[in-house]
């Protein structure tokens, strides 16, 4: 595994809802994580503006293409969105006031 020093956040609903074998999102992450690129995982409910900045509360996330145990959660922390290298929004609709906003 290269590491590219990359970070890609990921805004999407609850990872544990998935269905990792049929999960677009899923496959772009193990593809990143092979990459080397380090994954944040956030919920829409997660983003906020404070000040004019853009933050989120992340978790960093490692994911696996095993059944029943493919990914895990590290610790909760603060970020401003800026600090990374890209981010992914792969929120399923409803497409409503707040997924706008």
């Amino acid at each position: 595994m290269q590491n590219t020093g990359a970070r890609l956040g990921v805004v999407m609903d609850p990872i544990e809802t998935i269905k990792p074998a049929k999960d677009s999102t899923f496959a772009m992450l193990l593809e990143a994580q092979s990459r080397g690129w380090a994954l944040l995982y956030m919920q829409q409910a997660d983003l906020r503006v404070r000040d004019g900045t853009a933050l989120a509360r992340v978790r960093t996330l490692a994911v696996r293409d095993e059944p029943g145990d493919w990914f895990s959660l590290g610790a909760t922390r603060e970020m401003p969105l800026g600090a990374l290298d890209v981010i992914l929004m792969r929120k399923d609709p409803p497409f409503d006031m707040e997924y706008i906003y």
